[in-house]
């Protein structure tokens, strides 16, 4: 597992690296947004993560494990920074990136139909001279030189057609692929690096976080409590419960943000259904608290018996939803007859919950 936590380390240190040439000068390419995606891909798994943290510490001396996982520290650091003080890409720049790449061979494509439609012509031609001289008296020799004349021309536009139809089948390939990748992973990053701090942190603590004993007798109970609600995202998830996976989050954000929700970020929109502190106020727009509730009860299903209610009551109270209105109102998307937008809701809510 060593092996594992040291191939994350470079691979951190590429996706700032990345992250910094956007911010800087704003180059972009498929090959980085690839990485970005395989990236999450490969380090999507929290509990892998964690596994990997562990067998690191029990099978590495405490020296160069304590290097690594400091190391791993300051480059998950740096990603959360780079998210929360600057606007890292947009969809726009990755459709835009993936649609170039799918469209490589666009020209070549124009270049080689242009030399296909230019030889049909003359293919054509010489077919109908062979065809139509066994209706006019012709000699033996006329008839092959119409012949090889046919078959030079069909050869030659038949090489040009197979290069044409091979470019074709390259440019599906790439738009195959560019379909892969045309997601927009810097939220689920960000999500993922917060869940790795927390992690991280239990086994190095930061260094700010453990005061010297002058500091420990110079606090006072007077300490303005403003310090202590102004902490960041990363301080306030770590060592909090996880209703939900950042994963099944972000499909429902994808859906559910500016349609049943006024617009949030997927990293608030993660705090806040997990009842986390957030700065951000979750909103339901109007007339979608039906769908809302209905929403509700898909998750409290996700969750295990102990924490059903628990979590259905606090999130029922942070979006002022009366518990009894709740109740008459949660079936509506699948009763015997629903509405087309709670059909529609439905059938979306159950593509992710299936």
């Amino acid at each position: 597992m060593q092996k594992t936590i040291t191939t994350l380390i470079p691979q951190y240190g590429e996706l700032n690296r990345i992250c910094k040439d956007w911010i800087v000068s704003h180059t972009f390419s498929f090959e980085k947004q690839k990485f970005i995606v395989d990236f999450y891909s490969e380090w999507s798994d929290i509990k892998a993560f964690e596994q990997a943290i562990l067998e690191l510490v029990l099978h590495t001396p405490p020296e160069p494990c304590t290097l690594l996982l400091k190391s791993l520290k300051k480059e998950v650091k740096e990603y959360i920074r780079l998210y929360e003080s600057y606007r890292l890409l947009h969809d726009e720049v990755i459709i835009r990136v993936c649609y170039q790449y799918a469209d490589r061979y666009k020209e070549t494509i124009k270049e080689e139909m242009e030399v296909v439609n230019r030889l049909r012509k003359p293919m054509n031609e010489a077919n109908n001279r062979y065809d139509s001289i066994g209706y006019r008296e012709h000699t033996p020799e006329e008839e092959k030189l119409a012949e090889r004349e046919y078959e030079r021309c069909k050869a030659e536009y038949e090489r040009e057609k197979a290069q044409l139809d091979h470019l074709y089948e390259q440019q599906t390939l790439l738009w195959k692929e560019a379909r892969q990748y045309m997601k927009n992973r810097c939220d689920d990053i960000y999500l993922l690096s917060v869940h790795f701090m927390g992690i991280l942190t239990k086994y190095v603590p930061d260094e700010e976080s453990q005061p010297n004993e002058a500091d420990r007798q110079s606090r006072t109970d007077s300490q303005p409590e403003a310090e202590t609600t102004t902490a960041s995202t990363t301080a306030t998830t770590a060592g909090l419960p996880e209703y939900f996976s950042m994963k099944l989050i972000s499909l429902i954000h994808e859906v559910c943000a500016g349609e049943q929700f006024e617009d949030i970020t997927a990293p608030d929109f993660y705090a806040c259904m997990n009842l986390h502190p957030c700065q951000c106020v979750l909103k339901i727009k109007p007339r979608e608290k039906i769908r809302v509730c209905y929403l509700i009860s898909l998750m409290r299903e996700q969750l295990p018996g102990q924490d059903k209610d628990k979590w259905k009551e606090a999130i029922l109270k942070h979006l002022d939803i009366d518990e009894d209105y709740y109740k008459s109102k949660y079936r509506e998307p699948v009763s015997d007859l629903p509405s087309i937008p709670n059909q529609k809701f439905a059938k979306e809510m159950d593509g992710i919950f299936r």
